[in-house]
């Protein structure tokens, strides 16, 4: 059986919400890295805190295959601000 949703539906891979990382969490900029930090009703926020970071140009480099769609689909400007 396949499903469809219609509408804005969540992005939800492995243990987290790529929806969630993108509006209860930012980046905090110490020169050319970016560190997450994201609220504490994030999911698997911990571990997504200490496994990624940003790099220069806005894209996130993540430890562990469990994060690679943050990689891959999340970036930040340097106003701190996430979009997946």
């Amino acid at each position: 059986m396949i499903f469809f949703f219609l509408g804005n539906p969540l992005i939800t891979i492995a243990d987290h919400n790529l929806r969630e990382i993108e509006r209860r969490c930012e980046v905090e900029w110490d020169g050319d890295e970016g560190e997450l930090d994201c609220r504490y009703s994030v999911s698997d926020r911990r571990n997504l805190e200490r496994r990624c970071e940003v790099e220069e140009d806005g894209e996130f480099d993540c430890r562990g295959s469990h994060y690679r769609n943050v990689e891959r689909k999340c970036e930040a400007d340097r106003d701190g601000d996430i979009n997946c």
